[in-house]
């Protein structure tokens, strides 16, 4: 099926073929990184994605976005004191009902976060949206400090053998690995500390959070290097949905392979 601008046109129905096809089943737990862009055009707009994909997992699945929170203050620190006295008078707090998505990772995490029953976890910073019968599990309890490690979503779509799902999102974009850097015995890691706000009992309150840096590599790797070679080494499945490259990995296979991979090379 073509637009008039000769475009393929992506029905929901297809889609569900595309990611069952490409090995989606019912009643998985699945975390989901994917750019709208490269899906292609579908009839009903980016919704009919996650449509298709909570359809293709059925209520007895879970779906599940690494969110954020688009407007952390979690530069405070660093600011000179007089703004930083402003921030903290002012900032309003992390609010999981309304706090919006990080924008630059997919606009889809944005799109899960409102729709009905979805659930959200409390990290500011690690936020994850998840949405089906274990989602309230999913996003529970997760820890303040060291949000992508033990007590996690992460750790819990590994707990759950749940899997990976790239709907033409680059190889790097694999939140997953963070929870592999954080069980990795590596010989260096950087600690970092920063402040947000979070509410409590209805009142502001800055806490102090720390966590390993993930905002830079800690040593000379991607994350596209480590799912390149977990890929050649037969890993993995590859497909098309949509419009799109796609894949679908089982987390607790390649979160053991990232950590051998780390340990192996900087251990």
């Amino acid at each position: 099926m073509t637009t008039t601008d000769s475009a393929p046109l992506h029905t929901r129905s297809q889609l569900i073929n595309d990611v069952r096809s490409l090995g989606v089943q019912r009643g998985q737990v699945i975390m989901l990184h994917a750019s709208v862009r490269a899906v292609g055009k579908v009839m009903g707009g980016a919704n009919v994605i996650l449509q298709a994909l909570l359809e293709a997992l059925t209520p007895a699945g879970t779906l599940m976005m690494y969110a954020g929170w688009n407007d952390i203050p979690d530069f405070v620190l660093e600011l000179p004191p007089d703004l930083r006295q402003v921030y903290y008078q002012e900032h309003p707090p992390f609010d999981p009902a309304i706090a919006r998505s990080v924008r630059d990772y997919s606009i889809l995490a944005e799109f899960l976060r409102t729709f009905p029953a979805t659930q959200r976890s409390l990290n500011p910073e690690a936020s994850m949206v998840a949405n089906g019968a274990r989602a309230a599990w999913i996003t529970a309890d997760h820890p303040l400090n060291y949000g992508y490690g033990a007590g996690s979503p992460l750790a819990k779509l590994v707990e759950a053998q749940g899997s990976v799902l790239l709907l033409g999102s680059p190889l790097d974009n694999i939140t997953l690995l963070h929870y592999a850097e954080y069980r990795a015995k590596m010989r260096q890691k950087n600690v970092i500390h920063y402040q947000c706000p979070i509410l409590r009992d209805g009142k502001t309150v800055w806490v102090d959070i720390e966590d390993y840096s993930t905002g830079d590599p800690h040593d000379d790797y991607s994350f596209e290097q480590i799912v390149l070679d977990y890929l050649a080494q037969g890993k993995g499945r590859r497909g098309t949905v949509g419009s799109a490259q796609s894949y679908l990995f089982e987390a607790a296979d390649l979160a053991d392979f990232a950590i051998s991979w780390l340990e192996s090379r900087f251990g």
